[in-house]
């Protein structure tokens, strides 16, 4: 894994002043941190699947708060259905940076403008990576780059249409909540019905345990909630007070850094021992850490050789 350009001298990227003058002086101070946030440099990442998703920001009228975008993907699909997402896919070979992907993904599932005078490009951060279930193939892991936009004209997000074929639900979430694990006292009437189809939890408003948080619809968790922890500590200039990792995560860098250096060998192995005709016994992918024995079986296809 390495950087593909030498290191240039460091250029933040600059907001037209009546974009920053027209947000509240909140949410001014967070788009100004993230602004100054030193993007990663390009990587190879060499043959590890890449994707990039977009976390498009913007101020609802007289609210004075950064909402984010997200959706909730298809109970279609194949990976993650009904679950919250930001907008996002794998990036294609034609795709000139992940930047252009995040962006093209939000096009194709929720009609976001490819290109618009009111959409700012504000920084890409450090990638995560999809956390597979046990016995999973390490194939399926995927690199993904949050690329951070602003949307200056919040009546875009009144006329955003869902895809079918990709999106049940298009909404929005406060950023800060995200960071405080709670919205404000104003909007909790707003939110999903506590113990209903989509927050059948105990917890009132977030579960520490699994970074879940309730939401006016599906709940964020997962690479999501992973994401938007980050974003908002570096908007807001404060850590989370419940931590920045579950309790035994693996820090990303770390875990990108294993599959880019071992996922050569393990196909290489495959390879051989496909071609010596050994027969290796599949496994159900399941979720679960493993160790104390509960585990659910992946309802998901996954590859496991």
């Amino acid at each position: 894994m390495s950087s593909l350009a030498p290191e240039a001298a460091r250029v933040i990227p600059q907001l037209p002043d009546e974009v920053l003058h027209r947000l509240s002086p909140d949410s001014r101070e967070c788009i100004e941190r993230l602004l100054a946030h030193q993007a990663p440099p390009p990587t190879d990442y060499g043959i590890v699947k890449q994707a990039a998703v977009l976390v498009a920001l913007y101020e609802q009228p007289d609210e004075g708060k950064l909402r984010v975008l997200l959706t909730t993907r298809a109970k279609t699909l194949r990976r993650h259905p009904g679950l919250t997402a930001l907008p996002g896919g794998k990036v294609d070979p034609e795709d000139p940076s992940p930047i252009h992907t995040a962006r093209r993904e939000a096009f194709e599932e929720v009609d976001l403008p490819l290109d618009h005078p009111s959409i700012h490009q504000i920084t890409t951060l450090e990638p995560v990576m999809t956390i597979l279930p046990l016995n999973a193939h390490m194939r399926n892991h995927i690199i993904v780059t949050p690329v951070v936009c602003l949307i200056s004209d919040p009546t875009l997000v009144d006329h955003l249409r869902p895809n079918p074929d990709e999106v049940d639900y298009v909404f929005s979430h406060p950023l800060e909540a995200v960071l405080r694990g709670q919205p404000d006292a104003s909007l909790v009437d707003t939110l999903a019905e506590l113990g209903g189809e989509w927050w059948p939890h105990e917890e009132e408003f977030y579960s520490m345990a699994d970074r879940r948080f309730r939401t006016t619809h599906s709940p964020i968790k997962g690479l999501t909630s992973d994401v938007l922890i980050e974003v908002a500590t570096i908007a807001h200039g404060v850590s989370p007070p419940y931590g920045a990792l579950a309790p035994s995560q693996q820090p990303f860098g770390e875990l990108i850094s294993h599959v880019v250096t071992e996922l050569p060998g393990v196909l290489q192995r495959d390879a051989e021992a496909a071609r010596d005709g050994i027969i290796v016994q599949e496994k159900r992918p399941e979720w679960g850490s493993g160790v104390d024995g509960v585990t659910i079986p992946s309802a998901e296809k996954w590859s496991v050789k």
